[in-house]
């Protein structure tokens, strides 16, 4: 992209979004995500409805606004304009993937090292899962196999939808390989992954994970394990719980 022409955008966008910063917010936002990226301390729904208001760029062809988002997501650094792609394109793919989507938001997780940032875009990823998982899951596979936590977590979390009561898209077979491969590493992002989506799957397959618990109960961290057996009935999970006591212990 032309140079001016990204400096264009990322100035229309910067601008928008500085107009909504929130000064008594950014610095509480600024220690929760870290020091890599400067942060506005916009709020979600102000900066949605901006993004859905629409920027200059917009009128380009599809493939020329991801280039736009993408050049933006690489370089600018400012963590509310990064914000601001997956608040575009999340909408988008709930109703459609275009085929030459992945490619490109594939490469952007690389860029940043906070939580927010990895979950917006595993909600992303999450959707391409679910529209051509022959070409996204091995994609998410290599990152469940990385050391780097933020891509374990993004491995973990995109393989279950954060919407309504359909989360559940993929077969336990997919699911559960992934999850065992992370379930001793004892980091924070990483184990609360692996108990959010035991708990989710466990609303489609509770005697599935009960068994999968009772097999690897006491190689979970707390986190995950609390995380996992939350929804379960007190029998069930009093019964998970001494097994686990007892193998601790």
């Amino acid at each position: 992209m032309d140079g001016i022409l990204f400096q264009k955008f990322h100035s229309e966008v910067l601008e928008a979004l500085t107009f909504l910063d929130n000064a008594e917010r950014d610095k509480a936002v600024q220690r929760d995500r870290g020091l890599q990226l400067t942060h506005l301390g916009v709020t979600f729904p102000k900066l949605r409805g901006h993004v859905k208001q629409g920027f200059s760029f917009y009128h380009l062809p599809e493939e020329q606004v991801l280039e736009v988002w993408d050049a933006l997501w690489k370089t600018s650094p400012y963590g509310d304009v990064l914000f601001a792609g997956l608040a575009y394109y999340t909408p988008i793919v709930r109703k459609k993937v275009s085929s030459g989507l992945l490619p490109v938001v594939r490469q952007w997780s690389d860029r940043v090292d906070n939580w927010c940032h990895r979950d917006g875009l595993s909600e992303i990823y999450s959707s391409i899962l679910e529209s051509n998982c022959a070409e996204a899951y091995p994609k998410i596979e290599s990152w469940n196999l990385a050391d780097n936590e933020w891509l374990r977590r993004i491995s973990l979390v995109s393989l279950v939808h954060y919407r309504d009561k359909n989360a559940i898209f993929l077969p336990l077979n997919q699911v559960l390989p992934l999850v065992s491969n992370c379930i001793q590493d004892q980091r924070t992002y990483v184990q609360a992954a692996v108990g959010w989506v035991l708990r989710e799957m466990g609303r489609v397959y509770e005697a599935e994970i009960i068994k999968f618990l009772e097999t690897h109960c006491d190689k979970m961290g707390t986190q995950a394990f609390s995380w996992t057996i939350e929804r379960l009935n007190p029998e069930k999970r009093t019964r998970i719980c001494t097994l686990r006591k007892a193998r601790v212990d």
